[in-house]
């Protein structure tokens, strides 16, 4: 029997878009196009199909059911403009495969869908929908199967076959399927409905009386079935013409478009494939077709089931050799030494090692001391290592002499992308979908999991850290990154490794008496809000705190979701600026929640036998370059708040040492003057000045040498950063509590003072959108999205992007370049440990009687290691037998 696959483009391609947003190439994004592409591969891999159709959807105002109801489809919001862009080139992929595109005017995708899968099916072919939506299981039949994308086990496709395949997942029959809707309404696509009728009260109604007009003559016996209250009835009634409507709205019109089976085969035209994957910088789809600029006489060659092209079509007209699966096997640790390869391609898993060689994956179980120490002796060879994230491994005690390439930080360099998962990475890079631990293992743990299965797991990881390496070399040496990976972020990786494993000390104790104070301040705020309240309800419940507000203290509302009124911080803080007491003792009661829920209760439990906390560092956990930290969190401590001040209090020496604390001293602003070249910036850094009060004697008009109150300081220091950060006037009026004209003034008055700071930014603004990313000082690379959009909100985002990426980028480097410098000098050196990181603040662990010296040591490295050419960066220094007194 005959195949054919029909393809929903509008699903396929809005999946793809929104799994692959980071993906550009120097000209446009390519991230919908990329994972259409990977689809499509699969699909046809899957389904080896002997024809294929490709189904578009046309403008909202052309659509037949518009005229039926103006409220069809009427709340989507538009497509993404990025995706917009992408159409033209999902259109060009189709043809270069050979698929026919069908646009139908006044018919929506679902309507050719279902068209053309009848034709087929009376041609009595096996046809699969590929689509995301479940709605159009209606056309089931013996024919026809609908292929739901990302749904089946692993993200695979699901299948829905038959009427119990789709009762499972609606509820009903295919049949009723419209019925369901024209009772429940869709409200994504704007079909009404009856009102309050969900689907665990239309089902029961479809199961009893078969269809709507069953339903509606039984409409005296639906109290009957339980759930259904007279309210509901009187809905029903109401709504009889609007179900009626709905259904009609929701029923796929199948109609005789002329179209016949011969009219869907396909044919690949390879030539015009490799320009376009070419054109999209798309290097590993083309390794992985073997894709090649010059091709023989076989331009156009149909594929598919036929006898010609033998089982594998696609994949045997194209297949590349590195797709055949290698077999993998288990080895002890003497194997290890057999290996002649010099660049080793490796994944480690904790009770495993995976090694990718070029006949064959192997991998290393760690479970006797005698393979730990040969994969030790291994790592510690003159061989050169890549993988994907090598921290974990160092974490474990494994010291790797040559850290030659970290796949995990390469890949964050070239896309920015912030997810670590290694299965993300091969996905985007090679198309080759790899099933998670907890799809492949579900919830057994590593010390239950079957070893051989473990392997395998592993090895197909190092396998595509292996398949991926080449490409990844290439793209960072092609996009002048190579260099700020192999000086910067490379050998960051043992520093972070190293502070990691050190942690910095607690005292719980301090703690357990902290969480009781404020156990006693919450419950003294939620006794006050209950008095003026005048009843108890859930403080934590957004629902009930928006009633109490609004409709019971009836207090104006200040902004409307898409559930209610609003209670955020936002509009809290404005509730207590107009003088409502309850929103200012909600505000406290958050907080202290939060500090304890967030920092006071877990930290005790995180620590290791002598009481410290191992916070863990990513180093791509940011967009910008900032480093971040999880597990715990140590990055989001206020920092000169009572509250902050006391979380820090419970961080402590260890016996027989200090903490030094070293900040930058406004490290953003001395990075802008550096790279703004601007005089008066310049000039206030050298004549030692503070700038802040300099800014507000600028912006306030003040004398020269007359007083600066602390509030004027305060206010030009967020002037200062919100240049940096591209606030725009109504943000900084909102922050100062003035009028946006005002603010506006004193933004026009900044610019007049610094008038290079304009320029800069201007410039970056420019270069973002000639070329689509900005660079730090330093040369590290992102991409601005939305850059170019037409959406002015949009437009104006990633202009505060682009400018905020290359000063706090710049600045964040300057604090890498430092730790690498101090790792170095004190690696070996007892009398001192680098405990933390938290942006411009590192904090060490110093012996007592040494800490002056190295106090002065430190000092001198952190302001001469980066040395700019106009501004001098200077630190900050403090000691203290904990983290607050180090501040």
């Amino acid at each position: 029997m005959k195949k054919a696959v029909l393809l929903d483009v509008s699903a396929i391609m809005y999946r793809a878009f929104y799994g692959n947003m980071n993906f550009k190439s120097k000209n446009e994004p390519t991230g919908a196009v990329y994972g259409f592409v990977n689809t499509l591969l699969s699909i046809i891999n899957e389904f080896k199909p002997d024809y294929i159709g490709a189904a578009f959807d046309v403008s909202r105002s052309t659509l037949k059911r518009s005229e039926i109801y103006k409220g069809y489809k009427a709340q989507r919001d538009a497509a993404p403009e990025d995706l917009i862009r992408q159409i033209p080139r999902i259109e060009e992929l189709l043809d270069s495969f050979g698929i026919k595109r069908f646009k139908v005017e006044g018919m929506e995708a679902d309507d050719v869908l279902g068209s053309l899968g009848h034709q087929l099916s009376k041609e009595d072919i096996e046809t699969f929908v590929v689509t995301g939506d479940k709605d159009l299981a209606q056309i089931l039949d013996k024919n026809i199967n609908i292929a739901l994308l990302g749904k089946g086990d692993g993200g695979g496709f699901k299948i829905l076959a038959t009427d119990e395949d789709v009762k499972e997942q609606l509820g009903v029959t295919p049949k009723m399927i419209p019925d369901l809707f024209g009772l429940i309404g869709d409200s994504s696509d704007g079909i009404p409905g009856v009102r309050k009728i969900g689907v665990k009260k239309a089902v029961p109604m479809l199961d009893k009386y078969g269809n709507l007009e069953g339903v509606y003559e039984n409409i005296d016996k639906l109290t009957e079935l339980p759930g259904i209250g007279k309210s509901l009835v009187q809905n029903m009634i109401e709504d009889k013409e609007m179900a009626f409507i709905s259904r009609q709205l929701a029923t796929i019109e199948v109609v005789d478009l002329g179209i016949e089976a011969e009219n869907l085969t396909y044919k690949i035209d390879e030539k015009r494939l490799y320009d376009l994957f070419k054109a999209l910088e798309f290097r590993s789809l083309i390794k992985k077709l073997n894709l090649k600029e010059e091709t023989e006489e076989v331009v156009s060659q149909p594929v598919g089931n036929s006898m010609e092209m033998g089982q594998m079509g696609l994949f045997d007209m194209m297949a590349n050799r590195n797709d055949i699966p290698k077999a993998s096997e288990a080895v002890d640790g003497n194997y290890l030494e057999s290996i002649s390869e010099e660049r080793i391609f490796l994944y480690y898993g904790e009770k495993a090692v995976a090694i990718s060689l070029g006949d064959k994956d192997i991998f290393l179980n760690l479970d006797s001391e005698e393979n730990r120490e040969s994969l030790k002796k291994f790592l510690g060879s003159s061989k050169k290592f890549v993988s994907y994230n090598f921290k974990p491994m160092l974490n474990d005690g494994y010291e790797v002499k040559n850290l030659d390439f970290d796949s995990l930080i390469a890949y964050h360099l070239l896309t920015s992308q912030t997810r670590e998962d290694v299965e993300n990475m091969i996905y985007h890079m090679t198309g080759e979908e790899l099933k998670k631990y907890s799809d492949v293992f579900g919830k057994l743990t590593l010390e239950t999991v079957d070893k051989n299965s473990y392997g395998k797991f592993l090895c197909e990881r190092a396998k595509g850290i292996r398949e991926t390496y080449e490409e990844l070399f290439q793209r960072l040496n092609e996009e002048n990154l190579y260099q700020n990976f192999i000086e910067i972020e490379m050998p960051l990786i043992k520093v972070l490794s190293s502070m990691e494993r050190k942690g910095i000390q607690i005292d719980p104790e301090y703690f357990y008496k902290y969480g009781e104070e404020l156990d006693i301040s919450i419950e003294e705020l939620t006794k006050k809000i209950y008095e003026i309240a005048g009843e108890e309800f859930n403080i934590n419940s957004p629902k009930q705190l928006s009633e109490i507000l609004f409709m019971k203290l009836n207090l104006d509302p200040i902004k409307k979701t898409k559930t209610g009124l609003s209670t955020g911080v936002e509009v809290l803080e404005e509730l207590s600026f107009r003088g409502a007491e309850i929103a200012q003792y909600i505000l406290e009661y958050r907080k202290l929640t939060k500090l304890k829920s967030t920092y006071v209760d877990p930290l005790p439990k995180m620590v290791d036998g002598k009481n410290r906390l191992h916070t863990t560092f990513n180093q791509t956990g940011t967009a910008t370059g900032r480093l971040s930290s999880s597990n715990p969190n140590l990055q989001n401590i206020p920092v000169r708040t009572e509250d902050g001040i006391k979380i820090r209090q419970g961080f402590v020496a260890k016996e027989g040492t200090l903490l030094l604390g070293i900040d930058y001293s406004q490290i953003e602003l001395r990075v802008l003057g550096e790279i703004s070249k601007d005089q008066s910036l310049i000039d206030a850094y050298g004549r030692g000045e503070d700038l802040h009060t300099l800014t507000a004697r600028k912006i306030f008009d003040l004398p020269v040498d007359g007083p600066v109150s602390r509030e004027q300081r305060s206010a030009a220091k967020i002037v200062n950063f919100s240049i940096i950060y591209g606030k725009t006037a109504f943000g900084l009026s909102q922050e100062l509590k003035i009028t946006p004209g005002e603010a506006s003034d004193y933004i026009d008055r900044y610019f007049q003072q610094y008038p290079k700071v304009k320029e800069l930014e201007e410039e970056i603004i420019a270069f973002a959108k000639e070329h689509g990313y900005v660079e730090t000082y330093f040369k590290r690379r992102r991409a601005i999205d939305g850059i170019n959009s037409k959406n002015m909100n949009i437009r104006k985002q990633g202009e505060r992007m682009a400018v905020n990426t290359v000063i706090q980028g710049t600045a964040a480097e300057v604090i890498k370049k430092v730790m690498i410098e101090l790792y170095k000098i004190f690696e070996n050196d007892e009398n001192v440990n680098m405990l933390l990181q938290v942006h411009d603040e590192l904090i060490f662990e110093v012996k007592k009687d040494r800490v002056e010296e190295y106090k002065e040591k430190i000092t001198a490295i952190m302001e001469n290691t980066v040395k700019f050419k106009y501004v001098k960066l200077e630190v900050n220094s403090s000691i203290g037998v904990n983290w607050a007194e180090t501040k």
